[in-house]
Order: C-alpha cells, then sequence, then structure tokens
C-alpha cells in the first residue's frame, strides 16, 4: 500500500466553497465525507486485492452510526429549541409578579427577552436568567 495522506491535513477534506465561492474551513467531518471516502476507497481498491466482506460491512455499520448521532443531534437541537419556546410561555406569564433569583435579587419582572442564550427576565434594569429563578409571588401591596 502507498502513502497515504492524513485526511485532516488535505484540503479538498477541510474545506468547503459556497455558492459566492467563499472558501470556508470545516472544523469536522460530517456522514457526507465519510460517505465520499467509502466510494473514493472502493473505486481506487485494487483489484487483485479487494476490501474484505468484513471490512466494508464494519465501514457501513460505523457510517450508520454516524448518520444515527447526527440525526440524534438534529432531534436535541429541536427539543432544546422547543424548550426554550416553552420556557419563553411560561416566562410572560412571570410579567408584573414578584421574583427572587438564587442569588438573592429581588423584583417586578418588567419584560421577558429571549436570546440565543436562554430566556431573560428584565428586573430592575437587569436581566436575570430564567433557570435562576427561585421564588414568584404576586407582588406585595404596600
Amino acid at each position: 500500500m502507498g502513502y497515504m495522506i492524513p485526511i485532516l491535513s488535505d484540503s479538498s477534506y477541510t474545506k468547503t466553497v459556497d455558492s459566492q465561492g467563499n472558501t470556508k474551513v470545516k472544523k469536522e467531518l460530517g456522514k457526507d465525507d465519510f460517505l465520499n471516502l467509502l466510494i473514493a476507497q472502493l473505486k481506487n481498491q485494487d483489484p487483485l486485492n479487494p476490501m474484505k466482506d468484513q471490512e466494508f460491512i464494519a465501514q457501513l455499520a460505523t457510517f450508520s452510526s454516524l448518520e444515527q448521532v447526527s440525526n440524534m443531534n438534529k432531534n436535541l437541537e429541536e427539543f432544546l429549541k422547543q424548550q426554550s419556546y416553552q420556557n419563553a410561555t411560561v416566562a410572560s406569564t412571570m410579567i408584573g409578579k414578584e421574583i427572587t433569583s438564587i442569588e438573592g435579587e429581588k423584583g417586578v419582572v418588567a419584560s421577558v427577552k429571549i436570546e440565543d442564550s436562554g430566556v431573560y427576565l428584565s428586573v430592575n434594569g437587569k436581566n436575570i436568567a430564567f433557570n435562576d429563578i427561585k421564588e414568584i409571588k404576586n407582588p406585595s401591596t404596600v
């Protein structure tokens, strides 16, 4: 077998070009890259010494596992996005309520803000993470 260039140093596998012609460096290989490697391996194998059945089956099993993990990751991302929307819905019902954070800050919720990092409640001009709320009650009327 001849010398093989490590795949992560081969620019044909570590770079992509978008529709505008901009080159982007990929930091990880995906299932499409794995499938392309498998096809290239099958095309370029030695006809006098072809890939053994066990090797081919093992690579297909690896590809299948990679695809399942990729699908599971997409489902988890969707679940987390839905969880964030549910948190925002619950947080919106807290507007006008008095809350206490786990750090002891108290105040009335003025608004709710949804960001990539989570759901935040605006209390006394500060943003308090939805997950940092310790107590919720009706505002005291003094």
